[in-house]
């Protein structure tokens, strides 16, 4: 019988464990990019250098054009806001006052020119109809107007009577609109208001006799759209002028005047009370309690943001990438949403044309259809 001989202890083998085979694959990957790593030149801060003859060069997302060395895109070779020389020129009238919002519109305009390039000038004027004039001379490359002032605007830049496209808009503002009021979030209205113990229940109980609060003949919500709508209802009541939304409220609750004409929002869960008379609230807060709304007028488009036609259309698409990628930020804090006031409280831009302005146009002309003094006055923008 032949002897059986068993190997020596310590050459017994089972079989492999697979981890035992994976592991000892990784840890050769492991040792062999380390070792590539080590032998490979490395420049500052760890980075590596490009290939010999190579450059790597980096694009702005928003301009397209070439970054520098604080990350910010370079400034274009020649046009608006090439230089300090030659500007890119804005310029805003704040929903606030002037001194107020200065500190947003600054840092609004820092914002634009670090993701523009550009160098900006930007302007806080008193009233519209500065910017009008600036317009008209062409000292103005961008402004953010109401929707009143911007058919102004269109008139003051023409030579006749017709609006023309000498002025253009190219963007609209966004608010939060409500669903119950479809397209509000890019409309807006005025609303009549009258005292609690008013026998006026209706816009239609207005008449001949009725001493109604409107503002300046140029005023969007105080002036034009009611104007509009009482022009529809076939009535020309007594007007009483009183400039300041404020002081439109408080003839209501004085009785010195029936009816006032305010600008209206759809409430929101931040603004319950979305209208001009939360504006005296600190002086009269049971304003909302004192007084009630007997009708609205008819919607117009939300403000828009304009420049002359000559302007290059490449500027356009910067300043409204840039101005909603600002927007877009201030939304998401509370902190943001107030500091937004103060341009007029967007919460984003929508692209736009002057074609988008047309029913307001229809309504402007319906307001001065039976007063061709104020049309023309209207008509006569700045002057």
């Amino acid at each position: 019988m032949p002897t059986r001989v068993d190997p020596p202890e310590d050459t017994v083998r089972g079989p492999v464990p697979w981890w035992v085979s994976v592991a000892v694959v990784l840890l050769v990957i492991a040792g062999a990019l380390a070792a590539a790593l080590a032998l490979e030149p490395r420049g500052r801060k760890g980075e590596r250098p490009p290939p010999t003859g190579q450059v790597t060069i980096f694009r702005d997302v928003l301009t397209g054009r070439l970054l520098d060395e604080r990350g910010r895109p370079a400034p274009p070779e020649s046009g608006p806001g090439s230089s300090e020389e030659n500007p890119l020129r804005i310029r805003f009238v704040p929903s606030t006052d002037v001194a107020q919002s200065a500190p947003t519109v600054r840092r609004l305009v820092d914002f634009l020119e670090r993701r523009t390039g550009r160098v900006i000038e930007g302007r806080t004027l008193h009233d519209y109809g500065l910017v009008i004039q600036e317009l008209v001379q062409r000292k103005c490359d961008i402004a953010f107007l109401t929707a009143a002032s911007y058919a102004r605007a269109r008139y003051a830049t023409d030579n006749n009577d017709d609006p023309d496209d000498d002025v253009e808009a190219f963007l609209q503002v966004v608010r939060r609109g409500q669903p119950e009021h479809p397209g509000s979030d890019l409309a807006y209205r005025a609303a009549l208001i009258v005292r609690n113990d008013s026998p006026i229940r209706s816009v239609d109980d207005i008449g001949p006799e009725t001493l109604v609060a409107l503002g300046s003949p140029t005023s969007g919500a105080s002036s034009i759209l009611p104007s509009a709508l009482f022009t529809r209802l076939g009535v020309r009541p007594k007007i009483h002028r009183i400039v300041g939304y404020p002081f439109i409220v408080n003839a209501v609750l004085q009785g010195v005047a029936e009816v006032g004409s305010i600008w209206w929002s759809p409430p929101n869960e931040e603004q319950p009370r979305n209208d001009a008379r939360q504006l005296v609230l600190e002086t009269n807060p049971d304003v909302f309690e004192q007084t009630r709304i007997i009708g609205f007028t008819a919607w117009i488009p939300n403000e828009p943001v304009v420049c002359p036609k000559a302007l290059d259309v490449s500027i356009r698409h910067e300043i409204a990438r840039a101005l909603s990628l600002y927007v877009a930020q201030l939304t998401l804090t509370e902190e943001g949403r107030k500091e937004l006031v103060a341009v007029g409280t967007p919460i984003g831009f929508i692209p736009a044309t002057n074609d988008d302005f047309v029913p307001l146009m229809e309504v402007i002309e319906q307001a001065f259809a039976d007063d061709p003094e104020g049309r023309r006055h209207f008509m006569a923008g700045s002057k």
